[in-house]
């Protein structure tokens, strides 16, 4: 299903249009439905698949980690450059951890997070992990973001460059400099800029800033993937958002060894 591509922007940034449009991307929106899923769905939390033969993804401590996300791109449109075609790729992060296996020293560090991708999907449930208990985590002994499974539906679209993305300053400078003058209008640029949801590709959401900014990640300018504070069920921290960064070269490579992963909120 296809979003509309046609940007809507306030009328008063219709002059900025060409500027505004010249940074367009494909996008694909992520939609959830709380739900049961196979073993073999898109999913936030749930069960993964995940074959017997692996070694399942633990922490420093020898505890699981938590999938937090699966994505199988069997079931996603074909509209982004670069990603793959077929294949489940998941994101698994520390419970167990406060500030849920996030490095601020290193966001590419996959100790307290992983990201795995399965190239080959074995449609022989025989041979993976059916039983999933020993990942149980008390819920008093800390939160996790999503609380709920939940099925996934994607829509493709295009959208502009997010007021929040890295690079937006120098981009957007001249459409910022003539809103210096009036806190209204900038304050409605920065809405209609905003990047939030849950997103494959496009620009990215953040609560604070862009750890790309700074720091050796500024080549990790695609958006793998987007988990937003949205509904009763998903929550990082204080209505925050966590995302998932790759280079161009690494996604051509199917390379998820360096993602860099991070989440921060209000």
């Amino acid at each position: 299903m296809a979003a509309k591509t046609l940007l809507e922007l306030p009328e008063a940034f219709e002059q900025y249009r060409p500027l505004i449009e010249g940074t367009m991307k494909p996008v694909v929106m992520v939609n959830t439905e709380i739900s049961k899923t196979t073993l073999f769905q898109s999913k936030f939390a749930g069960d993964p698949y995940f074959p017997l033969a692996m070694e399942y993804p633990k922490n420093m401590k020898g505890q699981p980690l938590k999938l937090l996300a699966q994505i199988n791109f069997a079931e996603v449109p074909m509209h982004l450059p670069n990603f793959p075609e077929e294949g489940i790729l998941q994101f698994y992060i520390d419970g167990y951890d406060d500030v849920l296996g996030m490095d601020f020293d290193n966001g590419q560090k996959q100790e307290g997070f992983r990201v795995i991708f399965h190239e080959q999907v074995m449609q022989d449930e025989a041979q993976l992990i059916q039983d999933f208990s020993f990942i149980e985590i008390d819920d008093e002994e800390l939160y996790f973001p999503v609380e709920r499974e939940m099925a996934l539906s994607f829509t493709t679209g295009v959208e502009p460059m997010s007021i929040d993305d890295f690079r937006s300053n120098e981009k957007y400078a001249s459409i910022l400099t003539a809103l210096e003058d009036d806190e209204a209008l900038e304050d409605s640029f920065y809405d209609a800029m905003t990047g939030d949801g849950h997103k494959i590709g496009g620009y990215p959401f953040f609560t604070q800033e862009d750890p790309r900014a700074y720091g050796d990640y500024k080549d990790s300018i695609i958006l793998l993937l987007q988990i937003d504070s949205v509904g009763d069920n998903i929550l990082w921290g204080d209505c925050g958002v966590g995302n998932f960064f790759i280079t161009e070269e690494e996604l051509m490579n199917k390379d998820f060894s360096k993602v860099l992963y991070n989440w921060d909120c209000h």
